[in-house]
């Protein structure tokens, strides 16, 4: 890579000692033409080694500079790390200064509709001037240009992946100078954010409020709007209710016909003079205010959206659309407080390009859990060359067990009580561990199994924590991190990674099933038609593999940590070894039985 070498990678590594798998990742970056993947088991120092690349280059002072990452916990800790970094977080990180100072607190700059307000505190991210001079700046535009002036001049912006995918693509200074460098840490998960990113959705709760504010204002507006919700409505009512569905091509079609009518500068007009004349105030009216202006900038990326959903020529579409409703009754729908009954969504499938497009050639990507760097590459769209590191671990202090007494749990093959006495046999295992002062990880798939658990452990006298009723999943951790319960339970899209348990604190682990997505949902017909069921089966496993590995890694942070993980499902026992590591396969266990494995993790643990 170019203007790195082994002594300035070693000059600028912001640790006491360099281990030698860092030596070898520093060897790779430098050997590489632009960019890298790297995957490397959680304690090798990957983290510490790619930021030493850009702490190289910033102090060559070349940039944009960039190490990207998922989620805010992880850039604030990042931060704390290396302060030699600045960070930069979303909307919903920054109080918004236009309703604070008229006396409205708590509104932060995602909840403000921003662009729909002539705001004085608005910071031009050329100039770095207020829009009206001497105004208190807007904390998150400026900690915005700050980040992009710092990123321009050779500093490391620290941030996360949906807020770099969006400003990369769509702000202007942002998506005109390509990165020095970007270090993409958790590289497996960008094609997931990227697609739950560019996600559109429409209800009948906005499209109703759209056209009782627009109706007073221009009947032939309100008059599309009307059509577009009725259009929609009929389409999701020829479906099951609570089912999303596929749109066929042709209703597809007839939904841009009617959009494609709207004149969105004209109701951005309406609305500027809706707010002059004092129709519309922005106090009083701010979630109206904050809906119009979602609606109108999501309307025209909302119809291109629809259109690459559509089959062009050659090229297969790109999105898929869904709509769904709730009858009244719907269970789902009557223990909540939506307002909304009616959905259509346009879900981004096909995000490699855009992926691609925002991180350029120049990628260090990292990650535990790369697997099929084949499959990676397809999803992501960075055919960069592929390193896999050892580890520094020992696999005989830990486990993988797959009993060969478990059930099958796939949705073709369970019996009808085969998930509740899967569920009966993880809760009676942990309670011996309990017994014996080990405390568990329990990860499930859905919130149903998720609640059975919880019955079936109280049943048992079981400590357990969990997030629900008014409790987040991030505060329900954070309890059991500091000594509370015997369980921590939760999904496998809460506590499957994300979440750090070491030295102890959870050194067995449960899960359950793997997490494939029903045959009957949207994103599974949809793939199905677009690569065929061969191609469809490879990417499936290779995705609830590396779910499976993130959720196995929960208890092992370090060289120095000891710890386990029961697959329950028979599900694992197809495909799980392939995915495993070479020096991870020793410590695979699939030829005991539950009881078998609780001994020898007793054993293991003393």
């Amino acid at each position: 890579m170019k203007n790195l070498t082994l002594n300035v990678l070693r000059a600028n590594f912001r640790h006491p000692k360099i281990r030698t798998v860092q030596e070898e990742m520093f060897t790779a970056i430098v050997d590489a033409k632009a960019g890298l993947v790297i995957e490397a088991p959680t304690g090798t120092g990957k983290t510490a080694a790619a930021m030493a690349a850009l702490l190289s280059l910033a102090v060559q002072k070349k940039g944009p500079l960039y190490y990207v990452t998922p989620t805010k916990t992880l850039v604030d800790q990042l931060a704390r790390d290396f302060p030699q970094a600045a960070k930069i977080m979303g909307r919903a990180e920054y109080p918004c200064a236009y309703y604070t100072s008229r006396g409205v607190t708590n509104v932060t700059a995602l909840d403000s509709p921003c662009y729909m307000l002539k705001c004085p505190h608005r910071v031009d991210q050329e100039t770095g001037l207020t829009t009206e001079p001497g105004a208190e700046p807007c904390a998150y535009f400026q900690a915005k240009r700050n980040a992009w002036v710092r990123a321009r001049n050779g500093g490391v912006v620290v941030c996360t992946t949906a807020f770099f995918l969006l400003n990369r693509l769509m702000v202007p200074g942002w998506k005109e100078e390509d990165p020095e460098l970007v270090v993409a840490d958790e590289a497996h998960r960008l094609a997931k954010v990227a697609r739950s990113i560019f996600e559109y959705t429409l209800t009948d709760h906005h499209l109703r409020r759209l056209f009782k504010v627009l109706k007073e204002m221009d009947t032939d507006q309100a008059g599309i709007i009307l059509a577009f919700y009725k259009c929609f409505m009929r389409m999701a009512l020829r479906r099951q209710s609570n089912t999303p569905v596929l749109l066929k091509e042709e209703e597809i079609r007839r939904l841009i016909g009617i959009m494609e009518q709207l004149d969105v500068v004209r109701v951005r007009s309406l609305m500027d003079k809706a707010l002059e004349s004092g129709k519309l105030d922005p106090v009083v009216d701010r979630e109206v205010l904050k809906l119009l202006e979602n609606l109108l900038q999501n309307i025209p990326r909302f119809v291109v959206s629809l259109g690459f959903a559509l089959e062009e020529g050659d090229r297969k579409p790109l999105n898929y659309v869904v709509a769904f409703y709730y009858r009244k009754d719907d269970v789902e729908f009557a223990n909540t407080k939506k307002r909304a009954r009616y959905f259509l969504t346009i879900r981004s499938y096909f995000v490699a390009p855009i992926i691609r497009k925002a991180f350029g050639s120049n990628v260090i990507a990292c990650s535990a859990t790369i697997g099929n760097a084949d499959i990676w590459k397809h999803e992501t769209g960075l055919r960069l060359p592929f390193r896999a590191f050892g580890s520094n671990f020992p696999s005989s202090r830990t486990r993988i067990f797959m009993p060969t007494d478990t059930p099958n749990l796939s949705a073709k093959t369970r019996r009808r009580d085969d998930v509740k006495k899967a569920l009966k046999l993880i809760a009676d295992a942990a309670k011996k561990f309990a017994a014996s002062g080990r405390r568990s990880l329990v990860v499930v798939v859905s919130e149903d199994e998720r609640v059975r658990f919880a019955k079936y452990a109280a049943e048992r006298k079981l400590e357990v924590v969990t997030y629900g009723n008014g409790v987040k999943a991030r505060e329900a951790a954070a309890t059991f991190v500091a000594g509370t319960g015997q369980v921590l339970l939760g999904t496998v899209a809460h506590f499957g990674e994300g979440i750090d348990l070491p030295r102890g604190i959870a050194p067995v682990i449960f899960f359950l099933r793997p997490g494939y997505a029903p045959p009957t949902s949207p994103e599974t017909q949809f793939e199905q038609r677009r690569f065929g069921q061969s191609h469809c089966w490879a990417l499936w496993n290779w995705r609830v593999t590396i779910e499976a590995l993130q959720a196995r890694g929960r208890n092992i942070r370090t060289a120095h940590d000891l710890g386990v993980c029961f697959f329950i499902s028979a599900q694992f026992r197809r495909f799980l070894y392939a995915g495993l590591p070479e020096w991870l396969r020793p410590a695979c266990r699939s030829n005991v039985t539950t009881a078998q494995a609780i001994e020898e993790t007793l054993k293991l643990l003393e």
